[in-house]
């Protein structure tokens, strides 16, 4: 008995530990309240310290619809340490005007279910255009129905693309609302899986939100009602001139028949094919870096720490390319060797936003810069990035506009700078390599643990006498 009751108080204590560890690196956050109707509502899941991104399923709410779904994931480097963070959001439309009663829900996120308390959103009326069914016609796919009731889609969403420009991919069953028939999915996960090992081309660098349940929405094609089971959605980036050859592919469906006859139902197995396509990839214009250069629309926005400094006086410079396209393959800028400027490795870090449409985000260059002699130094001079824009169908370049001033005397170890800091690499004689930096993350953690093991040890020794 006495074991039975120590054990329980161990994982008590054991589980207030790991509950405070979990609440501080998942949370469920809310977006916007007041919203007019062809807005979405936004709910968010936060987790910190997690590299590879987990599972997540959202739950449905009365009356909303579940649209798109994103995952953005930052990496940004801190004193040499990598910081993860993982945001993944779901979108919820209104079908109508009205107040919105949300009751305490959960999520799953990676099997496990994060509690979050109810609250109430409000739809008011919109100037703009509904974004409803009409809308969204554009990511539908394009297809002769010839009077079919259901139908099997594999769509990408450009015809022809350029090597490394990205498209859309999309897999979706569509069944009329006015059809009679009774359907159910067929061992999904197995048959979609076989589905992505046929369709999936191995030239291409794949970025999607996440495989973990069948989006369902209404929609009109040509006029015409239909459900739509969203399956799959990537972007994808040919990293070959090779063309993107998606075949037919077959999806069996469980549907049910009425025997008259004998008035009972029946389930058979029926297949809906897709019609085959191909996404034709072209070569980028002759240049130089034609094979290096990233493809997308991007622009620049830059931070100097400081834009006047001495010789030897170490300054930082942030180089940030954002826009649309494959972020995570961005190379780094071009940096001119030269004489005036010592121009460091940078620290990288990243953010990006993968939606079903597209991918978009920022790569972060952080430079430490030390100036060598006196005199004003244009940034342009040392640092640009070429790309290729395949809207404009040209190239093009993001150069620096910030300019640095130099004053002083040629750099010297014992030059005292303008702020009275000291250069960037003065006194490094004196430095003490040997002094490990205290990680208080760690300690915390350990000074947790200690605690719990010694209120089992005293609840132990209680019990004994």
């Amino acid at each position: 008995m006495k074991l039975y009751v120590i054990l329980n108080i161990f994982l008590c204590f054991l589980n207030i530990t790991f509950a405070q560890d979990q609440a501080s690196l998942v949370s469920v956050e809310i977006g916007k309240r007041e919203l007019s109707v062809n807005e979405p509502f936004v709910v968010s899941v936060v987790i910190k310290d997690v590299e590879n991104r987990p599972p997540v399923i959202f739950p449905d709410f009365k009356g909303l619809e579940k649209r798109s779904k994103s995952a953005t994931s930052s990496i940004n480097t801190i004193d040499g340490n990598k910081v993860f963070i993982q945001t993944i959001s779901q979108e919820y439309y209104a079908d109508k005007v009205g107040v919105y009663e949300i009751p305490d829900f959960t999520v799953l996120i990676n099997g496990v279910k994060v509690k979050s308390e109810g609250f109430r959103i409000s739809f008011g009326m919109s100037d703009g255009v509904m974004a409803g069914i009409e809308n969204e016609e554009q990511n539908l796919p394009d297809v002769d129905l010839n009077g079919e009731d259901v139908f099997f889609s594999v769509k990408a969403d450009k015809k022809s693309v350029y090597v490394r420009e990205g498209f859309s991919l999309g897999i979706s069953l569509y069944i009329a609302e006015s059809v009679p028939l009774q359907m159910e999915f067929y061992e999904f996960n197995r048959q979609l899986q076989e589905i992505l090992k046929k369709l999936r081309p191995v030239n291409c660098w794949e970025e999607n939100v996440g495989i973990e349940e069948i989006v369902k929405r209404q929609v009109r094609i040509k006029g015409k009602k239909y459900t739509e089971y969203n399956m799959y959605q990537a972007q994808l980036f040919p990293i070959t001139r090779q063309d993107i050859v998606l075949p037919s592919v077959s999806l069996n469906m469980l549907v049910e028949e009425n025997r008259s006859a004998v008035n009972v139902q029946h389930k058979v197995l029926r297949s809906f094919k897709s019609k085959a396509s191909i996404v034709r990839v072209k070569g980028l214009p002759p240049h130089p870096l034609m094979d290096q250069v990233a493809v997308g629309r991007y622009s620049l926005s830059e931070r100097l720490s400081s834009p006047l400094v001495y010789p030897g006086e170490s300054v930082r410079y942030e180089f940030k390319i954002q826009g649309i396209g494959n972020i995570a393959a961005i190379p780094s800028p071009v940096t001119e060797v030269n004489s005036a400027l010592d121009f460091y490795p940078p620290e990288r870090s990243q953010e990006i936003k993968r939606s079903y449409t597209q991918v978009s985000g920022q790569m972060t260059f952080d430079y430490f810069v030390v100036p060598r002699k006196d005199g004003v130094f244009p940034l342009s001079r040392y640092f640009q990035w070429i790309y290729f824009d395949p809207v404009r169908e040209r190239y093009d370049t993001l150069q620096s506009v910030k300019k640095l001033q130099v004053k002083g005397e040629d750099y010297k170890l014992g030059n005292i700078s303008l702020s009275g800091s000291a250069g960037l690499y003065d006194n490094l004689d004196g430095l003490d390599t040997t002094r490990e930096s205290f990680n208080y993350k760690e300690f915390f953690k350990n000074l947790t643990n200690a605690i719990v093991v010694v209120l089992v040890l005293a609840m132990f020794w209680v019990f004994r006498k």
